[in-house]
């Protein structure tokens, strides 16, 4: 009730024309390109900045990339030049000083060098100079108690036979500092390699430059080694203490970790990740030379700080806009929507379900005045509809209940399988028939008659009404007819004139008709273009009765059918069907076929018929799974268990 007072007070009046109402349609979609202006304007504003953050950011770390890796370079080709002249006379530590010596003075950025001999019978020799304040101080890193044949860069260079960065680490005793060894293999005149020179850097240099970059006031920058080292970190703190995995896992952070591994592998991009509550851009990319990675980290707040005030500038100009509109629009609506206020109670009268309620006149000779009139047309529409409808279900509901009852005459008309009783343990029979329709034309008949069984099976063509006719028909003159001869053959012959005489419709049924001797087992039979029954049981498999097929009922009143005999052993069944059982289809449109109806029954040959018939069923609705049934399906299952 309340939606619907607040409709009608919403639509408490119109003016006598609709100029206006287009007014205030323009005037929205106006307001919507302003809208759509306004986001495009601030996603566009959004995008150039980001835009320009990885472009400074990517500047900023290449540039850095390019100092680092020059001082990379000019090491490795001091080093490298002093590789390719050397030639050792002799293990002597005054030469192999002087060599060292004048690697460190010419290196600037070279703070230690050393010629590490390959170990022979215990003896170390690997003379060792470095810089000492102003001066170059030498000292044996080879002695007794300390090897080197275990250090990464002595044995990397030495098993690869390349140069080689080392990972870094801190040089006590030394250059008292954190560093990082370029080490270069010195080979023989045979090409063997008899020592390992190597240049000392310090990485402290490294972390002023990664320090150094902030492209905004709270970005952060870091370099890892190839293990996850911190090398560099903007925040002290990080550095020394643990790898940049073991700082993801103690904060729980597996993005961190992702991140980690792409720098690991020397990888380059750019990435998001949040830390802290605080989303930051991240690039990295790689020294080339060494291994190592740097990444810059530059948070949301400090990137679109402009833009988050633009947004703030334009949600407010938005509001006041929006208010002004509001309230602007709901003064001209209101006036404009008066007259809809009584066709708004007719219509609610109307799907009250009152349509005697007359339609309010309106006479502003504009489209409210055409839209009453179209409502009126309506109301007057849909009376005939209702009642044409209400009719038209009377009528449906009269047709289904005369079917109901015409379905249950049609099974009434059928035998019932407890009607063998009378004849004791000597036989056994079930039937089922099922239509895919309220009635159908599938049908089955049987009785005993002087030690005899006669029976019959049929298809009639179509479904529905017609078929079902055409069933009751044959139904009934097959027990006249079974009872004037004992030839299955001349009750086809019978029933087919009768069924071609005055058949303007067309109509066919195909059947099969049997007559089995209690006593002797003999089977007597004959077929109208039906499916071939199936004999099955005792030491028996599944085997298709051969016969002929003949001619379906009802197309010529003088065919003459042409039977057969066979014999059914105690404990056998003969099981006569419809196509309704072999062309039922699964999902997929394939049929369930001969070959699975015999497969099924090889399974059932120990089994009461009741017991067939059900398996029978069971089987069809699995394979079925679910899919309507097309055809109308009937099945008799036989089987004699005495003498």
């Amino acid at each position: 009730m309340q939606n619907r007072d607040t409709t009608h007070r919403l639509g408490s009046g119109l003016g006598s024309s609709f100029s206006l109402r287009l007014s205030i349609y323009i005037l929205l979609v106006t307001l919507t390109i302003f809208v759509v202006t306004l986001v495009v304007t601030y996603r566009t504003a959004r995008q150039q900045v980001e835009s320009e953050v990885i472009s400074r950011s990517q500047t900023a770390l290449d540039n850095t990339i390019l100092r680092i890796s020059s001082i990379l370079g000019e090491v490795e080709a001091t080093v490298e030049s002093y590789a390719t002249t050397i030639e050792l006379s002799s293990s002597n530590s005054d030469e192999l000083y002087a060599i060292t010596d004048e690697i460190v003075g010419l290196g600037s950025n070279i703070i230690g060098s050393a010629i590490a001999l390959l170990p022979c019978e215990g003896r170390y020799c690997a003379p060792y100079s470095y810089r000492h304040n102003d001066t170059i101080a030498h000292r044996q890193l080879g002695t007794r108690d300390y090897g080197y044949d275990d250090k990464e860069w002595f044995i990397t260079p030495l098993s690869s036979g390349r140069p080689h960065w080392s990972e870094p680490y801190y040089d006590a005793g030394g250059a008292e500092s954190n560093i990082a060894t370029y080490s270069y293999p010195l080979r023989n005149n045979k090409g063997d390699i008899y020592a390992i020179l190597t240049a000392d850097i310090s990485i402290e240099q490294f972390a002023e430059q990664v320090r150094a970059i902030k492209p905004y006031p709270d970005a952060y920058n870091f370099m890892i080694s190839r293990s996850g080292a911190f090398l560099a970190h903007s925040r002290h703190e990080a550095l020394h203490k643990e790898s940049i995995f073991e700082n993801a896992k103690r904060f729980g952070e597996p993005e961190l970790r992702l991140l980690a591994n792409k720098m690991v592998a020397l990888e380059s991009g750019i990435t998001l990740h949040r830390r802290g509550g605080i989303d930051y851009y991240v690039i990295y990319a790689p020294v080339e030379n060494t291994g190592w990675s740097i990444a810059v980290a530059s948070p949301y707040t400090n990137i679109f700080s402009s833009v988050y005030d633009l947004r703030r500038a334009i949600i407010a100009i938005f509001s006041i806009g929006i208010v002004l509109i509001v309230v602007l629009s709901y003064v001209t609506i209101r006036r404009m929507t008066r007259p809809l206020k009584q066709l708004t109670l007719s219509a609610t009268e109307i799907a009250s379900g009152n349509f005697a309620l007359p339609t309010p006149k309106v006479n502003s000779g504009d489209e409210m005045q055409q839209l009453r009139d179209s409502f009126e047309d309506m109301r007057t529409s849909l009376i005939a509809y209702i009642e044409e409808l209400r009719t038209t279900t009377a009528q449906r509901e009269r047709m289904a209940s005369e079917l109901r009852v015409a379905r249950d005459i049609q099974l009434g008309m059928l035998p019932k399988d407890e009607d063998l009783a009378q004849y004791g343990t000597s036989l056994s029979i079930a039937s089922r028939l099922i239509a895919a329709k309220e009635v159908g034309g599938d049908l089955y008949n049987f009785f005993v008659e002087g030690g005899r069984l006669h029976f019959i099976v049929g298809d009639v063509s179509g479904k529905g009404v017609p078929a079902a006719l055409v069933m009751a028909v044959i139904c009934r003159m097959f027990r006249t007819v079974a009872n004037v001869t004992t030839s299955p053959a001349e009750i086809l012959s019978m029933l087919g004139r009768v069924l071609a005489e005055r058949n303007d419709s067309n109509m066919f049924c195909t059947a099969f008709v049997g007559i089995l001797d209690l006593e002797s087992g003999e089977l007597s039979y004959a077929n109208a273009g039906h499916n071939p029954p199936i004999i099955f049981g005792g030491c028996k498999e599944p085997e298709y009765l051969a016969m002929e097929t003949n001619i379906p009922l009802g197309i010529v009143d003088d065919y003459v059918y042409v039977g057969g005999r066979c014999s059914i052993a105690q404990g056998e069944h003969i099981l006569v069907y419809t196509d309704g059982v072999t062309e039922a289809t699964d999902a997929q449109g394939e049929f369930y076929g001969a070959s699975r109806l015999a497969e099924t029954l090889s399974h059932c040959r120990a089994q009461q018929p009741y017991e067939v018939v059900d398996r029978v069923f069971e089987e069809l609705s699995r394979f079925s799974q679910g899919c309507e049934q097309s055809d109308d399906i009937a099945m008799l299952d036989i089987r004699v268990t005495e003498r």
